[in-house]
């Protein structure tokens, strides 16, 4: 759990079931809930303004409609997502978005699609030098504009 306020008394035991159903395991990459991601996306909720608030409402409104969800079998958890997601589709979508951060963020899931994560400047992508030539059609044609 955190101290912020916006994201206190979060249930990150249910966020985690939820995540493994969203973010299934891939190859050598497990699901998203077992990642241990809950308690940075919880972190993140909290500080982020177009997460605060909406986040813990998301999280409160699916605990209170899916009480026993880490309890069910993969299929009812994904027919009570699939149900949240219909009712609720602005909280789920903030749900979704908030997760999607936290995971791609993670090196593990870098490593699996092959991303370095460096930044494009100035250390990566670098630049072909000014190739000055491109301007001569343009500077051959004759002025459209007005001269004031």
């Amino acid at each position: 759990m955190t101290n912020n306020a916006s994201t206190k008394n979060v249930n990150e035991e249910l966020l985690a079931a939820i995540l493994d159903r969203l973010i299934p395991a891939i190859d050598d990459v497990p699901s998203a809930g077992n990642m241990g991601l809950t308690t940075e996306i919880v972190r993140l909720s909290g500080q982020q303004a177009r997460f605060q608030g909406i986040f813990k409402n998301a999280m409160e409104i699916f605990e209170s409609t899916n009480s026993e969800f880490v309890l069910l079998d993969s299929e009812a958890q994904v027919t009570a997502i699939r149900k949240f997601e219909s009712n609720e589709p602005d909280l789920f979508s903030s749900l979704l978005t908030i997760s999607y951060i936290v995971y791609y963020k993670d090196a593990r899931v870098h490593k699996r699609i092959g991303w370095s994560g460096r930044t494009p400047q100035p250390e990566g992508n670098p630049m072909e030098p000014w190739d000055d030539s491109i301007l001569e059609t343009q500077r051959e044609r004759e002025p459209f504009w007005r001269k004031v």
